[in-house]
């Protein structure tokens, strides 16, 4: 079971809302904090609290004690010495974890620069994601692990019918480890070698980007 934890997202724009939501609906406290009243009624009743403030006053989040939260995010759209601010002021009142969202790569890099934990790019990512999937249409979901490598999901096609993992290996001279092998109702973890994939099987393996191209023409 996941572990309860308090998260303050600051900005609440379709990004922010969408994760103060997202998290409040996982069970979550969110404190969502934004300098737009509209913003704030809007949400007042979606996530467990939402007050109004303005970050750039440096007194504003220790008013609101959010040194005592796990995770700042923050979200902020249109102003990014608001956004920097906010994420020196999270880090500074001792939050473990930051994840601040970027427009541009300089903004990437400066905030980066300045110890947030995770720099997110969403207009970016999801440009790399669309980009891969209309790259690779057999793959249904996949998660990027950082230095090349990939965890994957697809789903077997007739090419992959009777075939076993150290066939294909063989084949395409593809390094990638079979995780997960689901076919009905029934789950394979960690299948041997020698597992037989049958068509429609959900599958899910990890990789690096480059041995993923290995066996894109045989998947």
């Amino acid at each position: 079971m996941i572990e309860r934890q308090q998260f303050v997202v600051i900005g609440l724009g379709v990004f922010g809302e969408t994760i103060a939501k997202e998290l409040t609906r996982l069970g979550h406290d969110v404190l969502g904090v934004d300098t737009d009243e509209s913003r704030i009624d809007r949400l007042a009743e979606s996530i467990t609290h939402a007050v109004i403030a303005d970050v750039t006053d440096e007194n504003a989040l220790k008013e609101l004690d959010v040194g005592q939260y796990d995770v700042g995010v923050v979200a902020i759209d249109n102003d990014f010495e608001a956004a920097i601010l906010a994420t020196m002021q999270l880090l500074d009142m001792g939050i473990k974890k930051v994840w601040a969202k970027a427009i541009t790569s300089q903004h990437h890099r400066i905030l980066d620069k300045i110890g947030a934990t995770r720099v997110i790019g969403p207009e970016f990512e999801m440009g790399v994601r669309v980009a891969q999937e209309l790259n690779y249409p057999m793959v249904n979901n996949y998660i990027g692990l950082g230095d090349d490598e990939f965890v994957v999901e697809i789903f077997a096609t007739d090419q992959l019918h009777d075939t076993a993992l150290q066939e294909l290996a063989r084949e395409t001279e593809a390094e990638v480890t079979l995780l997960v092998v689901k076919r009905g109702a029934e789950t394979t973890i960690n299948p041997a070698d020698d597992f037989v994939l049958h068509k429609g099987d959900q599958i899910v393996l990890a990789g690096t980007l480059t041995e993923f191209r290995k066996l894109a023409d045989r998947i």
